[in-house]
């Protein structure tokens, strides 16, 4: 937890990535002290400061947001853990209790709680921690404390049996644990002898007074304030099958107790059993059931990662679903989140006739500014236009905040250039946890991000940002194909991920031609289908993209501003999930590529991933298949020797950072024509892992012909067509030489031919 640095001083987010006309939009701002600042509704179109482009450019528009308004320093509750509001007088622990649990932890640094009923402020009632990853039990009286500290510190990623426990009439306090190694559950193998086995006890002479706080699993509460509990000592690793008993088990008993988890005699009080909201697939919940019988159920905070392997998983079933009795433990991270929940927004209702498009609420405070992005739709239901343009917001999701070009070793190498770091980087890394992480990040104990939130400062989707290598990256990219568009005068309606995730094929038919973001990579199965309905059923679409529906991910039914992803084997990956959590806990599908999956882009789009190349980039050679007659309208005021896209905003070419390119056993349709093919990458652009069956040498952008970006066209049944340029640069050479450009004309004739109704020649 941490409050916002005083360099930086002045940030925000809003509830929704979307908003209709007559709709609520929320925005939350913090300030590092009580203030005035200004709030203006700004239209967003051209996010970029490179020179030779257009320039910054935003349109102030009236809305009674506009004005001054009262700023407040906000706090950030980060870390996952589980919470039971209202445990009773019997888990304080006057009488006596004992606490058994399962845990595999993933830092052996500082204080780390496995579960607690005490006061972080006074250290009154009881807890059970890891202090530099030696097991500790605590009691308090609101004056002081007794503990007992095991002998033995707990190996990283290995299961144990932890059991502790006091007795007020002996004045008893102990501490016990058992590693509970199998052959796949843990890091080390039974091989190891792993020597372990401690039980430590005490004698005190005070009882546990009753602290004002609930029970935490994962986390020690500090006192409540505005409603809210919040939550230190947080702890990083999974946690299996907690149990609370209500004596304190003797020293005969505690072997039982290691070997079966169960105390025979006392009474339980509580059973926490983390599985059993994870057996049906689709159905996530932050519910936390108690199996005692007595009613003590708790709830997740802050998202931590569920379906996870438990002590007992045995590597027979990979599916949460169909062995959910071995998926029992929830793995928890210090800095995850899924909601700032701040207070005191700012509301808007969106004016009625307000044009669709990409908005931000512009707040400032002196010479400090935040713009807070997001996008108007036309009214529910309807269209205001003939072209809709989807900006991928569960990828802008995907990058969100992301630190892992700062953070790893090898950055330079994997970019080919130095990386490039802004002001917004050093405050991710000085307030790390505050705003959440990107799913190419890493939580502070190695674990790869799953989650992301869209309820948070976006500090990457901000006009004006450059990404690590310095280029325009998701939202400030796609900003150059709204800019172009509006230059040339075309009638759009813009809309989100989420709003096809939510309203699929229902949203695509209202439009002759859609249109794709510069990098929509990650996508659900959903809007898979409506694309590929839409574009079947006679819908026209345009991909100006690469590296596009690449990743599995999927939306929280219940929370849907939190996407899920959990990378598999292959892809161009940060993180890969351990053995048995491939499979999401909101959707129970498994995660990974789609091209995994038997859904490879060039199924729908005809091109897919190939190549990666972040220094340069590069213009496109026009093949045979560009003289085809049927073709003639793409071409037409393109000479027919011109290199296409050999300059632009981003990196200097029409084709590069990702790209993508034609596979017929990966299902590009057999009659797709070719129209041109890029050429003059660097040996720092390379072939993607998944096509990279056996290590070798030569698969660079100067030896492999995989290195390039494919510019496709085919049609589809009942008058639909496919155009797809597979580079996630297309757009940034649209406005060069004040528009007057062959990227710039080849994609004015596509699209003004798609969204006229006379049929297109068919291909066969």
């Amino acid at each position: 937890m941490s409050t916002r640095p005083s360099r930086l001083f002045i940030r925000g987010y809003c509830d929704e990535p979307s908003v209709a006309p007559g709709e609520l939009q929320r925005f939350y701002v913090g300030t590092d002290t009580a203030c005035r600042y200004e709030a203006q509704l700004v239209r967003l179109l051209h996010g970029d400061t490179t020179p030779g482009g257009p320039g910054y450019r935003e349109i102030e528009i009236d809305a009674p947001i506009n004005g001054t308004h009262d700023g407040m320093p906000q706090r950030t509750q980060a870390g996952g853990y589980v919470e039971i509001p209202d445990p009773g007088a019997a888990l304080a622990g006057g009488s006596g209790l004992t606490v058994h649990v399962y845990v595999w932890s993933t830092l052996s640094r500082g204080v780390q709680t496995i579960i607690s009923r005490a006061s972080a402020v006074d250290g009154a009632g009881w807890r059970l921690v890891l202090d530099e990853g030696y097991p500790v039990f605590e009691i308090g009286d609101g004056r002081g404390r007794a503990r007992v500290r095991s002998e033995r510190r707990l190996f990283p990623e290995q299961w144990y049996s932890l059991a502790a426990g006091f007795d007020p009439q002996s004045g008893r306090l102990f501490v016990s644990q058992r590693v509970k190694t199998n052959r796949v559950n843990g890091r080390l193998g039974r091989v190891v002898p792993l020597d372990t086995d401690s039980t430590v006890g005490t004698h005190h002479g005070f009882r546990p007074a009753m602290p004002g706080v609930p029970i935490v699993i994962a986390g020690t509460a500090e006192a409540a304030s505005a409603g809210r509990t919040w939550v230190v000592d947080l702890y990083n690793g999974k946690i299996d099958s907690p149990r609370i008993y209500a004596a304190c088990a003797s020293e005969a008993a505690l072997a039982s107790l290691h070997a079966e988890g169960v105390l025979h005699g006392p009474r339980l009080l509580a059973h926490w059993d983390f599985s059993a909201e994870i057996g049906r697939a689709g159905v996530p919940s932050d519910r936390i059931s108690d199996l005692s019988g007595n009613g003590r159920d708790g709830h997740c905070v802050n998202q931590p990662d569920r379906g996870m392997t438990g002590w007992n998983w045995d590597g027979r079933e990979e599916h949460f679903v169909h062995c959910p009795e071995q998926y029992g433990a929830i793995w928890f991270h210090e800095d995850s989140l899924d909601d700032c929940r701040w207070s005191n927004p700012l509301e808007l209702e969106i004016p009625a006739g307000l044009a669709s498009g990409t908005y931000a609420l512009r707040v400032r405070h002196g010479r400090h500014e935040d713009h807070i992005p997001f996008v108007v739709t036309p009214p529910r239901g309807t269209a205001t236009a003939d072209i809709v343009v989807i900006l991928p917001t569960l990828s802008y999701l995907a990058y969100a905040n992301s630190q892992d070009m700062q953070c790893a070793p090898s950055a330079q190498a994997i970019m080919g250039v130095i990386a490039t770091l802004e002001d917004r980087d050093l405050e991710l890394h000085e307030t790390r946890g505050v705003y959440g992480l990107s799913t190419y990040d890493y939580h502070a104990d190695g674990r790869g991000v799953q989650y992301s939130s869209w309820r948070r400062p976006l500090l990457s989707m901000r006009p004006r940002y450059r990404h690590e290598f310095g280029s325009m990256w998701q939202f400030p990219a796609d900003l150059h194909l709204i800019d172009w568009l509006n230059a040339q005068g075309f009638a759009v309606d813009v809309v989100t991920d989420h709003d096809l995730a939510r309203e699929g094929l229902a949203l695509l038919a209202r439009y002759k031609v859609m249109v794709t973001g510069t990098h929509p990579e990650y996508t659900t199965g959903g809007m898979l289908d409506a694309f590929e309905d839409y574009l079947a059923g006679g819908g026209r679409g345009m991909y100006l993209a690469a590296n596009g529906f690449y990743w599995v991910a999927s939306l929280h039914p219940a929370k849907p501003w939190v996407m899920e992803v959990r990378k598999g084997e292959a892809g161009t990956q940060a993180w890969r999930a351990r053995p048995g959590e491939y499979h999401h806990a909101t959707t129970g599908e498994r995660g990974g590529l789609w091209r995994q999956r038997a859904r490879a882009p060039q199924k729908i789009w005809g091109t897919g991933m190939g190549s990666h190349g972040l220094d340069v980039s590069a213009g496109y050679l026009q093949l045979p298949d560009a003289r085809d007659p049927r073709v003639a309208f793409i071409f037409d005021g393109v000479g027919p020797d011109e290199v296409i896209g050999d300059f632009g905003l981003v990196n200097g070419g029409a084709a590069g950072l990702e790209m993508d390119v034609i596979d017929p056993a990966l299902g590009t349709p057999p009659h797709t024509l070719l129209l041109a093919s890029s050429h003059g990458h660097s040996v720092n652009a390379v072939v993607v892992p998944e096509e990279q069956y056996f290590p070798h040498a030569g698969m660079n952008g100067i030896e492999h012909p995989l290195v390039r970006a494919d510019i496709v066209y085919f049609t589809t049944p009942h008058g639909g067509a496919v155009f797809s340029t597979s580079s996630m640069t297309w757009s940034g050479s649209l406005s060069f030489n004040g528009y007057n450009n062959n990227v710039s004309r080849i994609t004015t004739n596509v699209l003004r031919r798609f969204a006229n109704p006379t049929p297109l020649e068919e291909i066969s």
